[in-house]
């Protein structure tokens, strides 16, 4: 497998934009339905970088998905935002370190192997598959570090230092959630009308099940790729299906009666949306995903108010 993958959503975009494939807009713009306007048309448009792997087996989808954007100045924001970063085939390939003549071919019978493994036929199957898994096994596992970027700043909402409306959330179609339909008050956005129904959608969510609360290094570790609405600066409302594992863990959490600690993390290494949404079956964790594709396992930290470990290279973390 190629060794290129990134550690950082910053060197990732800094590789874009030495190719040519991200575009920096300085411009105002509104969270509430005008970037997603712009990303929707821009997504849909040719892209100069080509995969030619993907020509083989998606000719008619190959050379579409534009450029990624990193929008430097969106309106009631304190904070850049980088988007369509995975909207091109290219860019996929770049960021799971495949981009070469297979493209995606080069890792998928890999993946496939470990998310469908088949039971050895024998013990000459047997040595051949803990030959295939012991790399995952031993070199994939995440690694606790003291300190990482992610808690370079720290601000904590019992100090009034928090205030999520300031995070460039967007609001993608005109009737998507409200709050204030469910009665709760709608946080303003400069420049618009109404806040309401404005999301989350590309962060990694970290969970863990009741029964691992004392277990440093918890093998229920989940991390998954979930809608989260903004209610207001300090509350946010977890959308998520009853067959998930995070849904799984909040039950749990429930039937002791007490909090489910909660992590959300953003960007970190380029390899950890794909881990956070690929299909896995029971046992397989999405951290050990991660770090095979990484060729190394993810740098954690410990959680600063939650008694979780989050990836030490995020570019913001909520906790709660």
């Amino acid at each position: 497998m190629p060794s290129a993958v990134y550690s950082d959503l910053g060197s990732f975009l800094r590789r874009l934009e030495d190719l040519g494939t991200l575009l920096r807009i300085t411009e105002p713009v509104s969270p509430i339905l005008e970037v997603t306007e712009i990303v929707d048309r821009h997504s849909k448009s040719r892209t100069d970088l080509v995969s030619e792997a993907a020509r083989s087996f998606d000719p008619r989808h190959a050379d579409l998905g534009g450029r990624a954007l990193l929008f430097e100045s969106v309106e009631g924001s304190d904070f850049p935002l980088a988007i369509n970063v995975y909207g091109s085939y290219v860019r996929t390939e770049l960021a799971l370190g495949c981009h070469d003549a297979l493209g995606f071919e080069s890792i998928a019978r890999q993946l496939a192997a470990i998310a469908q493994p088949q039971p050895p036929r024998g013990l000459r199957d047997a040595v051949r598959m803990g030959r295939q898994f012991l790399p995952l096994l031993l070199h994939s596992k995440p690694k606790l570090r003291r300190s990482g970027a992610c808690q370079e700043v720290v601000r904590r909402s019992d100090a009034g230092e928090v205030d999520l409306t300031r995070l460039p959330l967007l609001k993608c179609w005109p009737h998507d959630g409200d709050p204030a339909a469910v009665g709760i008050p709608s946080p303003e956005s400069t420049g618009t009308e109404s806040g309401g129904g404005r999301y989350i959608t590309f962060a990694g969510i970290h969970t863990i099940h009741a029964d691992d609360r004392n277990d440093p290094s918890p093998p229920s570790h989940n991390i998954g790729m979930y809608r989260v609405q903004l209610i207001d600066d300090t509350r946010l409302v977890m959308h998520w299906h009853v067959h998930h594992d995070g849904a799984s863990h909040w039950r749990s959490w429930k039937a002791i009666g007490e909090p489910m600690p909660v992590a959300i993390c953003f960007g970190g290494e380029s390899i950890m949306p794909y881990a956070a949404s690929a299909p896995l079956p029971p046992g397989i964790s999405e951290l050990l995903l991660a770090g095979y594709l990484n060729r190394g396992g993810i740098p954690l930290v410990k959680g600063t108010t939650v008694p979780l470990r989050v990836p030490a290279n995020s570019e913001i973390v909520i906790e709660g």
